[in-house]
């Protein structure tokens, strides 16, 4: 019985361990660890190239700045803007990264579709980009998906003039998932600034799962084996107290 009792509760260390590594893992900055410092772009850059080839770099201080409602709303969807947040305020809901493949293989060589829309509480493999309500220097709030790093960054109330932009559209089951959100704070839904370098993310995409995975283990292993060994000290201290 008493074997079993050891065992099982090793089993709730090996489970625990794994959940706190994939929670541990996720908020790694794999992204900007690997990207490193980059130059900025400055306005004159963005006029000798495509939009999509400046998207989620550095914003030199010349790129416009969204300040207020009025601006976003004039602003074009082949415009490079940027933004510098008061606030933000997570959703919970995402939709899938452009560089994450619709379908995914079923163990009996089917596939499976992936939704384009996605409670974030099941996205354990980073294969969405959440949906942020940005609050401007007017208070007023847009709609936002950007890097986690960034995200993180705001959220830990860090001052931080957001990667080169663009507005977008948004999905409409989003949109209908987040109605009530986005009606409390009077969130203008007219577009979503998109801000994520897709192409780098597109390139790199193994090597940062390989790494996020890679880490979850390392801290289960880590975590478990520390566990374990206190499982196993207490159960047979108690053992000898018995006898």
């Amino acid at each position: 019985m008493k074997k079993k009792v050891t065992k099982f509760l090793e089993f709730v260390v090996v489970i625990f361990s794994l959940a706190i590594g994939v929670l541990a893992a996720r908020k790694f900055p794999f992204e900007s660890m690997l990207r490193g410092k980059e130059e900025p772009v400055t306005l004159a850059m963005t006029e000798d190239g495509l939009q999509e080839d400046f998207v989620g770099l550095p914003a030199a201080d010349d790129i416009p700045r969204i300040e207020d409602a009025e601006s976003w709303e004039d602003t074009w969807q082949t415009s490079c803007v940027t933004v510098e947040p008061v606030e933000i305020i997570s959703t919970g809901v995402g939709a899938r990264h452009p560089w994450v493949d619709a379908y995914t293989r079923t163990r009996r060589g089917g596939q499976r579709y992936r939704p384009d829309v996605s409670d974030m509480a099941f996205d354990v493999l980073d294969e969405y980009g959440e949906y942020f309500l940005l609050q401007l220097p007017d208070k007023s709030y847009i709609l936002a998906q950007i890097s986690t790093d960034d995200a993180r960054a705001l959220k830990a109330g860090k001052k931080v003039v957001l990667p080169i932009g663009k507005k977008t559209g948004v999905y409409q089951q989003a949109l209908k998932d987040m109605d009530e959100l986005c009606q409390k704070y009077d969130v203008n839904t007219d577009g979503v600034f998109y801000c994520i370098n897709d192409k780098w993310n597109e390139e790199h995409e193994f090597l940062v799962q390989v790494l996020r995975i890679g880490s979850v283990f390392l801290i289960a292993l880590v975590l478990g084996s520390i566990l374990i060994t206190i499982v196993d000290k207490v159960m047979k201290q108690k053992d000898e107290k018995e006898e």
